[in-house]
């Protein structure tokens, strides 16, 4: 495969991430209004909306006007947790006979939550010490299952099932810090996000036998947004402030698994599956002191994304007219965009540097199985699998003495994966023959400025440093008859 080829293959698989947004965004519809679900049976089929929906929200404002010194004062915390292991489980049968003409219908949705929101500033006639920080700790864990069986839909419609699990966490943090004298261990934004699933989404479908076939939707979906701005103004030095620190950390062993049976008249199975990490950060941090500045306006990010989840499909049907569809997609996205800069009258010491690192491993496969199509149409299989980083650095120093250790940038970026795309295709004897798209793309972009103007000496300072390393042993596996 020549590179054109090879990079519209992969740019191709950034659409499998449009499936993901929608499941997710039926998450939060469905956790948003659980009173309003309701578990109905018409004679037409069966239709039932299952939802368990956990949510934290916080605002944070702490503002200090001080005459004189502003002593470890307005500082916010904020520790949010969530945990569940409940699980929805649903069996439907109906339309056996035909005569109603409906088919099953059922959505299934776990969804958690988090966002937060800190704003902090400090105004001081003389120094301000340990104040106007901001502090948030976010955790969610679920071991939930979304369980489905679905049986019917032999009359004009088949089976649809829709199930979802989404973890969601935002963090804003603001701190502002003018102090007429020296400004120490203040105005800095810590934020550590952490996100764990085990929960599996699992479908079962056996009908469709006359025009409609059977339909599944399923999404586990991550995601983790910080955005972090700190600004300080001291008369004095400055040491210990305006920092920030960001820690976002995601692990995901939940599968997608359908089982699809039918569409033996005039349509076929349709499954989408997606799995997907995302997260974002921005980090802006500003110091301007009217003396030295040591060890200050330094941003810190560290993204970790590790999923062994895997999407498996097993169709069989699509004998009429209707072949079977399979959408599947594993996605990792991590971006980093970090500006620092230091205006002092004296020196400048071990300060807005920024560090990024990002991790992302996947272990997960998708597999399709396909059986069918022994009629006009075929079997349709697309699978992808995709890791993206980025990272933008940009600083910025000027000072009146001596530079050291300062206004630096270093990034690491690393990709592993050994997932696979592997399908097994059997049927198209009719007019309709086999199709199969697969894909492994693994992407990282680093954009790095640093600018440093010194009244002396500059030591080690404004150095950048870029390390990008990328593993692949997974595998496209297609058998087609």
């Amino acid at each position: 495969m020549n590179s054109s080829q090879y990079n519209s293959k992969i740019s191709g698989k950034k659409g499998l991430m449009t499936p993901l947004m929608a499941v997710l965004t039926l998450t939060i519809l469905l956790v948003v209004g659980p009173t309003s679900m309701t578990l109905s049976v018409y004679a037409q089929g069966n239709t039932a909306n299952q939802a368990i929906g956990q949510a934290q929200s916080s605002t944070q404002l702490g503002v200090c006007v001080s005459g004189t010194g502003t002593l470890i004062s307005c500082n916010n915390l904020n520790a949010q947790n969530q945990a569940n292991s409940g699980n929805n489980a649903l069996a439907q049968s109906g339309d056996n006979g035909g005569s109603g003409g409906g088919d099953n219908l059922a959505n299934q949705a776990i969804g958690q939550a988090q966002s937060s929101n800190q704003n902090a500033l400090c105004v001081s006639g003389t120094g301000t010490f340990v104040s106007c920080n901001n502090l948030n700790a976010q955790n969610q864990q679920n071991t939930g299952n979304n369980a489905l069986s679905q049986q019917g839909g032999s009359g004009k419609g088949g089976n649809k099932a829709t199930q979802g699990i989404g973890q969601s966490q935002s963090s804003n943090q603001n701190s502002g810090v003018v102090s007429g004298g020296n400004t120490q261990g203040s105005g800095n934004n810590v934020n550590t996000q952490n996100q764990q699933n085990s929960g599996n989404n699992a479908a079962a479908q056996s009908g469709g036998s006359g025009k409609g076939g059977n339909s599944a939707s399923q999404g586990i979906g991550q995601s983790q947004s910080s955005n972090q701005n700190s600004g300080v103004v001291s008369g004095g030095n400055t040491q210990g402030s305006g920092n920030n620190v960001n820690t976002q950390n995601q692990q995901n062993s939940g599968n997608n698994a359908a089982a699809q049976s039918g569409g033996s008249g005039k349509g076929g199975n349709s499954a989408s599956q997606g799995i997907g990490q995302s997260q974002s950060s921005n980090q802006n941090a500003q110091c301007v002191s009217g003396g030295n500045t040591a060890g200050s306006c330094n941003n810190v990010n560290n993204q970790n994304q590790a999923n062994t989840g895997n999407n498996a499909a097993a169709q069989s049907g699509g004998s009429g007219k209707g072949g079977n569809k399979a959408t599947q997609g594993i996605g990792q996205s991590q971006s980093s965009n970090q500006n620092a800069q230091c205006v002092s009258g004296g020196n400048v010491a071990d300060s807005c540097n920024n560090t990024s690192t990002q991790t992302q491993s996947n272990s997960g496969n998708n597999a399709v199985g396909q059986q069918g199509g022994s009629g006009k149409g075929g079997n349709s299989a697309s699978q992808g699998i995709g890791q993206s980083q980025s990272s933008n650095q940009n600083a910025q120093c000027v000072a009146g003495g001596s530079l050291s250790n300062s206004c630096s940038n270093k990034n690491t970026q690393s990709q592993t994966n050994t997932g696979n795309n592997a399908a097994a295709q059997s049927g198209g004897s009719g007019k309709g023959g086999n199709s199969a798209s697969q894909g492994i793309g693994q992407s990282q972009s680093s954009n790095q400025n640093a600018q440093c103007v010194s009244g002396k000496d500059a030591i080690v300072s404004c150095d950048n440093e870029n390390f990008q390393n990328q593993v692949n042993s997974g595998s496209n596996v297609l058998g087609q008859q």
